[in-house]
């Protein structure tokens, strides 16, 4: 019995952040005053854990884009991997420090 794979060629990261950039949300007016809208209403009303994993979720996405947008060269792999793991880093503790560290 074979197993069938061809759905997980779906979610490659080529696949994704073509699927992200398509969207082309920077753009959208009302896209833009939704998200600072969430932000608002989510500081007014104490939702600190889901903001931080929006806000953790949107950079890792971010990163991986402009890690991505780099290409897999040799030459310029270092690059990538010291911006993918400071800018995780970053991320990581942002996300910490809201959910763990942070006292109302």
């Amino acid at each position: 019995m074979e197993i069938n794979t061809d759905w997980i060629e779906m979610l490659s990261t080529d696949q994704i952040l073509t699927s992200v950039h398509d969207l082309d949300l920077l753009h959208n007016n009302w896209f833009i005053a939704g998200a600072v809208l969430f932000v608002i209403v989510s500081l007014m009303m104490k939702w600190h854990m889901l903001l931080a994993c929006t806000l953790s979720l949107t950079g890792l996405i971010v990163i991986t884009s402009l890690v991505h947008q780099q290409g897999t060269d040799v030459s310029k792999s270092s690059d990538g991997l010291f911006i993918f793991i400071g800018g995780g880093a970053v991320i990581v503790f942002f996300l910490i420090y809201m959910v763990f560290m942070r006292g109302d």
